[in-house]
C-alpha cells in the first residue's frame, strides 16, 4: 500500500477491502488443506468433490447478483449481504454432523464469497481516482499471494493441534470484523437505480444448474441416470454460458475470446488438480495434512513467480511464446 490508498479518506476502504478478500482467498485455500481431516471425520467420500463444486457454483451466482445490484443500489447491500452469507456459511460449516450439510454450507458459503471482490470492483472503479485504480486492482490481486504461501500451512497446524473445526470457526470474528470496516465506509457510496438491468442473472444460475447436474451425472452409476442428466446439464448450461462469455469464445476466435477460453482451460486444469493435492498426499501417499499443504503452497509460489515473469517479459517477447509455454509447463 502506498501514501495515496492510505489518505484518511480512503484509509478505511482500501484496509477493509483488501482484508475481506485475503480472508475469502484464505479460507479457499485453508479448506482444500485440511479436507482429507473433513472426510475422515465425517465421511462421505463421494461428496468430496461437491464441497468444491458446491462453492464455486455458488460463487458464479453470487458474482452477478452481487454485481447487479451494486450498481442499482450501491455496494453496501450486497456487500452486507454477501459477507453476512459467508459468515453463516462458515459458522455451519464448523459446525457439520455430516458432508450433506458441509456441502449446503459451502454452497451458502460460495454465494457470499462472490459477492465480496465483485462489489469490491464495483466501488474501486467508482470511489477511487483515476490514479489510484491500477494500484488498487494490484493489491487485491496480490491479497491472494500471503494466503497462498502462508494459509495452507496455517490451517494445516491448527486442523492437526485444534481441529478442523476451528479453521471455520476461527475465521468467523476476523470476517466480521474485516466486513464491518469495509460496509461502514461503502455506505456513503451510491447506486444507480435508473440503470436497465442486465439480464445475465437467469444464465448465471442456468449455468450453475447446468453445472451441478452435469457433476451429478458424472458421478451417477446408473446406465440411464448417468448420461441423461449430463445431457440434460449441458442443453441447460452451454446456452447460457455462450450468452455470458464474449462471442466465439468457444471457437478461440479473436484475440479476447482466445484469452478467455484459454485463461478457463488452465484454470479448469490448475484448480481441479489442486483441490485433491492434499487428498493424494494422505490418503494415497500416507504423509501428513502438513506436507500436503506444503505442496499446495509450492502451488502457489510457481504460480504467483509465473506472473511476476510474464509481467516482465512480455513486451518483450510477445504474448504468444508465454501462452506456449505456460500451457506446456
Amino acid at each position: 500500500m502506498n501514501v495515496g490508498l492510505m489518505h484518511e479518506r480512503w484509509r478505511g476502504l482500501t484496509v477493509g477491502l483488501v482484508l475481506n478478500v485475503t480472508f475469502v482467498a484464505f479460507e479457499a485455500l485453508a479448506i482444500a488443506t485440511i479436507m482429507p481431516l473433513v472426510a475422515d471425520d465425517l465421511g462421505g467420500i463421494s461428496l468430496y468433490g461437491w464441497v468444491f463444486s458446491a462453492f464455486l457454483l455458488a460463487d458464479l451466482v453470487g458474482i452477478v447478483v452481487a454485481g447487479e445490484l451494486a450498481d442499482r443500489f450501491g455496494p453496501a447491500l450486497p456487500f452486507g449481504a454477501g459477507l453476512a452469507l459467508f459468515a453463516v456459511g462458515l459458522l455451519i460449516g464448523g459446525l457439520a454432523p455430516s458432508m450433506p450439510v458441509l456441502v449446503a454450507a459451502r454452497a451458502v458459503q460460495g454465494f457470499g464469497a462472490g459477492a465480496i471482490p465483485a462489489v469490491a470492483y464495483v466501488v474501486i472503479s467508482r470511489t477511487y481516482p483515476d490514479s489510484l485504480r491500477p494500484r488498487m486492482f494490484a493489491i487485491l490481486s496480490t491479497a491472494w499471494v500471503v494466503p497462498g504461501i502462508a494459509g495452507p500451512a496455517l490451517a494445516a497446524f491448527v486442523a492437526d493441534h485444534i481441529g478442523w473445526r476451528s479453521v471455520f470457526l476461527g475465521l468467523l470474528p476476523l470476517v466480521i470484523v474485516a466486513g464491518s470496516l469495509a460496509l461502514r465506509e461503502l455506505r456513503s457510496v451510491p447506486g444507480n437505480p435508473d440503470r436497465v438491468a442486465r439480464r445475465v442473472l437467469l444464465d448465471a444460475v442456468r449455468v450453475a444448474a447446468g453445472a451441478g447436474l452435469a457433476l451429478a451425472g458424472l458421478q451417477a452409476r446408473d446406465i440411464v441416470l448417468s448420461p441423461g442428466l449430463v445431457a440434460i446439464g449441458l442443453v441447460l448450461g452451454v446456452p447460457a454460458l455462450r450468452n455470458l462469455l464474449p462471442a466465439g469464445t468457444f471457437r478461440a476466435r479473436g484475440p479476447l475470446p482466445a484469452a478467455v477460453l484459454s485463461r478457463g482451460i488452465l484454470t479448469f486444469a490448475f484448480f481441479a488438480a489442486d483441490v485433491f493435492v492434499p487428498l493424494t498426499v494422505t490418503t494415497i501417499r500416507g504423509e501428513s495434512v502438513v506436507l500436503s499443504a506444503l505442496a499446495l503452497t509450492g502451488g502457489t509460489i510457481a504460480w504467483t513467480t509465473g506472473a511476476w515473469i510474464q509481467e516482465r517479459t512480455v513486451f518483450r517477447v510477445g504474448t504468444a511464446p508465454l501462452v506456449r509455454n505456460g500451457f506446456l509447463l
